[in-house]
């Protein structure tokens, strides 16, 4: 593997600035490295270097004019194939999509190309964001850089293994109940959700909207935070991003007194799910670690937490069957030959063309708001996610972060299936709109990584920054260690 994609985020940044590296240099060393593994990993499902190294030569032609460097300039990234690019394809791995061109940039896009990121690829993913593990893809199965017989998590997989395995400094994702952490976690790099509202989502293809944010992969947590200086902000075209001044994440990031300035809650809930013992034993370290840096641990009881994975069903798969409604074979995706009748269309584009997963959500979405179960089912489910989210926010009076392991089970191996409650921690995130981010903690006895999760209050993200590198400093986890592929 190349040194050259070794070196952060912000320091390739002012190399390529200086002057002393060429972006050029740096892409080729991702594409080098994409045509040495992915193969094995298959994260991409595009990619384009003609066009990439365009870019770059365009960013080095502008670093000798003098002209003012933007933030990520010349950077590579990979992009969630569920993103609009203006002019390429956008399939959210669904051959519903497959020959679809967006018709313009998503936001993120818009400020990353302000900034001077260079895009390498689209990164696979679950159809239509559904699902977690990655599996889902209508054209191809990830696996996970450590094992790759194993799954690296999902729906977010193809971006959390592009950037495990080196082809890639870091990528965006999307977060709907953990599909950034959840797989972060399993790869052993960073996986941010930002709080509701903080990153626009205009021009991104909707899961559940109640859910869905924008969020950041990347090897450690400043190199998140850069990136989510970039791309947050107020956008007028998404109706819940909130106003507000553009924040530097990165400033104040190394306050080497954070920990001993607040109080880290554990959920007593974590007792009642079974968590694979490496985990349980990982976990015990990182709260003793926190602890010998001053930080104050606060047992803490929300015990609404059990309502998560119904909840999570019942009101996702709503939101889907509502979202997935704009899919009729019309006006854009797969039409079917053989409809009979306008109605007889519809059946027929979505049956030849949607998977297994996405055909079952709709389906359980349509009957919970059903006028036979819309009260009993996803009225019942909303009053209880008020509980939940109120819970929550009275256990903050308690603690300033919410702290689990990210998963309470490692990645199983293709084709097995992982628990229900894997993902619970980092799913009610969603649920209540906080930010959350994973964190690599340790290597457990075969080889993988595991992570452990922070979630703060609504807007608390800069603070939440702040903790998660205070922890990467302490946790002992090997930044720079990458899979032997």
């Amino acid at each position: 593997m190349d040194e050259i994609l070794k070196i952060r985020v912000r320091n390739l940044r002012a190399k390529v600035c200086s002057g002393e590296i060429k972006s050029v240099e740096i892409v080729k060393a991702c594409f080098k490295r994409i045509k040495e593994v992915d193969s094995k990993i298959k994260a991409f499902l595009k990619l384009d270097e003609e066009h990439s190294l365009k870019q770059a030569a365009q960013t080095d032609n502008k670093i000798k004019t003098g002209a003012e460097c933007g933030s990520l300039e010349g950077i590579p990234i990979g992009i969630k194939d569920n993103i609009m690019i203006k002019g390429e394809s956008m399939t959210s791995a669904s051959k519903y999509l497959e020959n679809y061109i967006s018709p313009y940039n998503a936001a993120v896009i818009e400020k990353l190309k302000e900034a001077g990121a260079v895009f390498v690829g689209r990164t696979n993913m679950d159809e239509f964001a559904m699902g977690g593990s990655t599996e889902a893809s209508a054209y191809q199965k990830t696996a996970n850089p450590w094992n790759i017989e194993r799954i690296p998590g999902g729906s977010s997989g193809g971006s959390a293994s592009a950037v495990s395995s080196g082809m890639v400094p870091f990528a965006l994702g999307s977060d709907t109940g953990g599909s950034i952490r959840q797989p972060a976690g399993f790869c052993g790099i960073v996986g941010y959700k930002p709080s509701y509202g903080l990153i626009s989502r205009y021009g991104v293809c909707a899961l559940a909207s109640s859910f869905d944010q924008i969020g950041v992969l990347s090897k450690d947590v400043k190199d998140a935070a850069l990136l989510t200086s970039v791309i947050a902000g107020e956008d007028y075209r998404d109706p819940v991003c909130c106003p507000g001044e553009r924040i530097d994440y990165t400033s104040g990031i190394d306050n080497p007194d954070i920990l001993k300035t607040v109080k880290i809650g554990i959920p007593k809930q974590l007792l009642d799910y079974k968590m694979d013992g490496e985990i349980s034993e990982c976990f015990s370290k990182a709260v003793n670690k926190l602890e010998l840096e001053g930080a104050t641990i606060a047992e803490i009881d929300i015990a609404a937490y059990k309502y998560v994975l119904a909840l999570y069903k019942v009101i996702m798969c709503a939101e889907v069957s509502a979202n997935i409604a704009t899919f009729d074979g019309i006006r854009y995706g797969h039409r079917s030959s053989s409809g009979r009748n306008l109605n007889d269309e519809y059946a027929k584009s979505r049956a030849e063309s949607l998977g297994y997963e996405v055909k079952k959500r709709i389906l359980f979405g349509t009957y919970v708001l059903g006028a036979k179960n819309y009260y009993r089912c996803y009225h019942q489910a909303q009053k209880v996610r008020t509980l939940l989210i109120n819970q929550i926010n009275e256990a903050y009076k308690k603690c300033d972060f919410i702290f689990s392991p990210a998963t309470l089970q490692m990645p199983v191996k293709f084709g097995e299936t992982l628990s229900e409650e894997c993902d619970i921690f980092v799913t009610a995130a969603n649920l209540a709109g906080l930010p959350g981010i994973t964190v690599p903690c340790s290597f457990v006895s075969s080889g993988m990584p595991m992570g452990v999760h922070f979630m703060g209050s609504r807007f608390s993200d800069a603070k939440l920054f702040q903790i998660a590198n205070a922890f990467e400093r302490i946790s002992g986890f090997d930044l720079n260690k990458y899979p032997v592929l």
